[in-house]
């Protein structure tokens, strides 16, 4: 993200506050139970701290710098090729012969490893780590960042992460203002020239429009929020971030559905499987108002047929790849009278049952790191930021990060609210209804249990100092942030390769896109589509250009 501001030169708009770490805090407010560490960032605080604290077992640590050296190959792209080498389609290859030697050592072992799972390098074949406590750690900070356990998380994120957090100089930063300092200055580097360009804010993109061949984009069919409509031309291509699964509904015309459809015959949308398929399977005896009941499903292995058609078939893959889960959030305005913010951490990693899990089984598979709002995070910010609230106030933010079901708040509105009659009804009005139902009032409060928990554990006496308290669905997702089932992203399994399509000058960007899911990986994927909207060579004198100014 820093290369993209710099790039455009506003990477002087947005501050950034350093800090060296987060506080972990396991089974909260269980006296028996439990445990409170920090993990700093840097080299030898987690090998000397916390993995000899808590790992059984005694190669722990040759373990853990064996694994490190053999990611090593794979850190070196992130580490040395910059995001804007990248680019979609058959010429990727032109930018990246600046970095041969990196490129050569990224795919030493083989390009599907490469930018496929984490899967062999702690299953096996290329490495295993045998160490329990470790593995559980793996898991946590997979899940952190892609939903996923460490197995399916991308490789390259992994490697990544094992050796930022570790390095010499290893920090974290905040931006001041909060995250939305950030978007100001994406927006401003896109204003900033005499082009007449324009962010369009809360204007409802309708459909991707295309010529009649339906061979190239041509604009956008838009909605604005008053209700005006409007069509955007397009003079050189068409960049879409929506998420993959939303696709299909942005295009009408028939013909560049059959181009995106490998050329074959288009299923009609209510002819298509009832949904793409769920990373979580919920037990038939779940009691959802405890916040367990739902587990992550084993990854079907998909037959050599299968991935051949997907891969011929753009359409029919956005469609089906795999959703993880969601968010359930929890909003807080605390009044900070005698609170000594100096003593606190930025931010909490809490394990509500623990690093471990509670031991129990569902649907065969074992609770742990990635168990059903099992991992809460807690941001924290007023600690490093003492102007994000006013004076007097703080605000904290608990969240379920991506274990969340949707399945689980598919539920029909109050039979107060609607009837056998009604069921034909509009979506919107079912949303309405959902909204409104006090049933998913009461759900939403009941699943916060361990988001309060995770904050009481920090600030014992919260709930008497707080002045407001939102709680926000995956319903909430997927209703104000237009995702599909609130989900977190695609399995990296599932990723698009890059973001070209069958139709040249229209482009896919976002976490449906290798490398997937999180800020740093939609950037990379967003520069790579800009970088496809102009020529190769044209990429290369740019990238002259940056390197001249330091801004890669």
């Amino acid at each position: 993200m820093q290369q993209v501001l710099r790039a455009v030169g506003v990477d002087h708009l947005v501050d950034w506050i350093p800090y060296d770490g987060w506080g972990m805090i396991e089974h909260p407010n269980k006296p028996d139970k439990e445990k409170r560490w920090k993990l700093t960032v840097g080299p030898n605080y987690f090998e000397e701290g916390p993995l000899q604290q808590f790992a059984k077992n005694p190669n722990a640590l040759k373990e853990f710098n064996e694994l490190r050296e053999v990611t090593k190959p794979l850190v070196t792209g992130a580490a040395t090729i910059p995001a804007m080498a990248m680019r979609p389609g058959d010429s990727s290859i032109i930018p990246l012969l600046r970095y041969l030697p990196s490129l050569f050592s990224i795919i030493s072992n083989g390009v599907e490893v490469s930018t496929g799972p984490f899967d062999p390098f702690i299953n096996g074949p290329i490495f295993e780590v045998k160490e329990k406590w470790l593995r559980d750690w793996l898991d946590a900070l997979a899940f952190s960042l892609s939903g996923l356990p460490a197995e399916r998380t991308s490789a390259a994120a992994m490697a990544y992460v094992l050796f930022d957090m570790h390095r010499e100089g290893a920090a974290l930063d905040y931006p001041k203002g909060g995250l939305g300092e950030v978007v100001n200055a994406l927006v401003k580097g896109v204003e900033q020239s005499n082009l007449g360009s324009k962010v369009n804010l809360r204007h409802r993109v309708e459909s991707i429009v295309f010529n009649e061949e339906g061979n190239r984009a041509t604009g956008l069919n838009v909605q604005k929020k008053n209700g005006d409509k409007i069509h955007v031309k397009a003079r050189e291509g068409v960049i879409c971030n929506a998420p993959i699964w939303s696709l299909r509904k942005l295009i009408k015309n028939e013909n560049a559905l059959r181009l995106l459809s490998g050329g074959g015959v288009i299923p009609k949308q209510n002819n298509l499987q009832e949904g793409p398929p769920q990373s979580w399977m919920t037990s038939k005896d779940a009691n959802h108002s405890s916040g367990r009941g739902s587990v992550i499903r084993p990854r079907p292995i998909k037959s050599e047929k299968d991935t051949k058609e997907d891969d011929s078939n753009l359409l029919e893959k956005c469609d089906n790849a795999e959703m993880t889960g969601s968010f359930l959030h929890l909003y807080v305005a605390l009044k900070a009278d005698d609170l000594d913010l100096d003593k606190l951490e930025p931010h909490y990693t809490v394990m509500d049952r623990g690093l471990e899990g509670d031991g129990q089984k569902i649907e065969g598979v074992e609770d742990g790191p990635c168990g059903e709002l099992n991992m809460i995070a807690v941001s924290n910010p007023c600690v490093l930021d003492r102007e994000l609230a006013p004076k007097g106030y703080v605000l904290v933010h608990a969240y379920g990060a991506g274990n969340d079901p949707y399945e689980i708040w598919k539920t029909k509105p109050d039979s107060a609210t609607t009837s056998d009659e009604e069921s034909t009804s509009t979506q919107q009005a079912t949303d309405e209804g959902r909204y409104q139902s006090s049933t998913y009032e009461a759900l939403k409060e009941s699943r916060a249990q361990p988001l309060w928990r995770a904050i009481e554990s920090i600030i014992p006496d919260a709930r008497d100092r707080t002045v407001l308290a939102m709680i926000g669905s995956p319903l909430t997702h997927e209703r104000y942030l237009r995702r599909p089932n609130g989900t977190y992203g695609a399995a990296i399994e599932d990723c698009l390769k890059d973001g070209s399509t069958p139709i040249s000058n229209l482009l896919l960007a976002g976490d449906g896109v290798f490398p997937g899911i999180g800020i740093p990986a939609v950037a990379l994927s967003g520069a790579s589509a800009a970088n496809g909207m102009v020529s190769p060579l044209n990429q290369w004198f740019t990238m002259d250009k940056l390197k001249r100014v330091g801004a890669i």
